[in-house]
């Protein structure tokens, strides 16, 4: 009944229904059998996005052929895709939920493309997908979390409707799964644990450290990623007596403000505006240290490609952070978001042995490479896809009408 309130979905299998009966099968569409379709909200610019080029790229080591669908628009990656020789479509449709036309559009394509398995990506894809999935009969669901939810009452009572049409909800961190369960949309056993992949960088050594310390950050400049902070902290640094430059790469909302703050604080020639930059490692192989002072991260794909790259890292102990680096041994963690800690924490470093520097940057790119490797993550979603499609796990016609 939940989900009928939400959205009349009734109303909507009964449309899909007579949808079925009159488009039958379409010979021109490219069938897959076997095969996983992901579907996500856009084909553009972002880490989920990045993520599908990746999967794309590695898709034969699963044995199974991978297809991509945006709800919404598509963009750069949808072209990548396709050049790539992928099935990419966008469907084009409005994704806020509940969006009717996302779920007919998203139906009609699955029934189109009559897949195994369908892998959700995030919210929107994970509320609809789990819908629309289930009417086209589905073998296997698997819906992904992709970031630390923070889920009103009634989000929580929607996402835990969705999840329990799915066969498994994918948490990008142990800590993400933590606030699932938290939450009450799904329970322990039913949430498996796949950290994202990553695209390493070219390993490049420390260059040597002069009069200044130079610093790289690469995020969104919104205010969960904290680049405020960051530049209040060299303030703080030139207060005492340490030389630091922060390279801010990429844009957003916080991009005025910060270059009012920039201009009050007199830090011209301190912080670098760099703006958003399609390879932003390619501008940071002069930098001595990265880092990252989110106000939350799901995961945090940027640390791995930049310790990747032998940047040693400086992050905050938030969300999925900690388990990628252990403190002072493959980096550095903020204990809390403030620009007093940030210039505390670059201050230490800045105090260490060049070699003991280097030591920890080499045993971080190593670490990240094995651990958050794309070989690794395809692996891990081959088993999960075999394991579901071959014990009859999904499919089932029972999902629960609450």
């Amino acid at each position: 009944a939940f989900g009928h309130r939400v959205l009349g979905a009734g109303r909507l299998s009964t449309l899909c229904r007579v949808e079925e009966c009159r488009q039958g099968h379409d010979p021109a569409v490219s069938r897959q059998s076997g095969g996983v379709l992901h579907v996500l909200t856009a084909l553009d610019f972002g880490g989920v996005e990045s993520q599908m080029r990746l999967i794309a790229a590695h898709a034969q080591s699963t044995g199974r052929l991978h297809s991509f669908c945006a709800i919404g628009p598509g963009g750069a990656v949808l072209r990548d895709l396709q050049a790539m020789g992928a099935q990419a479509h966008a469907l084009n449709c409005k994704v806020a939920i509940p969006s009717p036309s996302a779920l007919f559009g998203l139906w009609r394509h699955i029934r189109r493309l009559r897949p195994e398995i369908v892998h959700l990506h995030g919210a929107e894809a994970n509320f609809h997908g789990a819908i629309a999935a289930r009417l086209a009969r589905v073998r296997v669901v698997l819906a992904e979390e992709v970031g630390v939810p923070r889920h009103s009452a009634r989000a929580r009572r929607i996402f835990a409707w969705a999840y329990r049409r799915c066969d498994r909800v994918i948490a990008i961190s142990e800590a993400v799964k933590a606030e699932i369960v938290a939450l009450g949309e799904a329970e322990a056993g039913k949430i498996e644990v796949i950290y994202n992949p990553f695209e390493p960088q070219s390993f490049r050594p420390s260059p040597p450290r002069g009069d200044r310390l130079e610093i790289g950050f690469v995020g969104r400049l919104e205010p969960v990623k904290n680049p405020m902070a960051a530049v209040e902290a060299m303030a703080l640094l030139r207060a005492r007596g340490i030389a630091a430059r922060l390279h801010l790469i990429g844009d957003g909302s916080q991009r005025q403000a910060l270059e009012q703050r920039i201009a009050g604080l007199d830090l011209d020639g301190a912080v670098v505006l760099a703006g958003f930059q399609p390879r932003p490692f390619d501008h940071l192989h002069d930098c001595h240290l990265y880092l990252q002072p989110s106000l939350t991260e799901g995961f945090g794909l940027a640390i791995c490609e930049a310790m990747s790259a032998g940047l040693p890292a400086i992050a905050t102990a938030v969300g999925g952070v900690p388990e990628i680096i252990q403190h002072g041994r493959t980096g550095w963690l903020l204990a809390d978001t403030s620009p007093q800690a940030i210039a505390d924490m670059i201050e230490v470093v800045q105090r260490m042995e060049t070699a003991e520097i280097a030591a920890v940057a080499a045993r971080g790119a190593s670490m990240v490479r094995e651990r958050f490797g794309v070989a690794t993550y395809m692996a891990h979603c081959a088993r999960l896809y075999d394991r579901l499609a071959g014990s009859g796990a999904g499919g089932r016609s029972a999902h629960g009408s609450d």
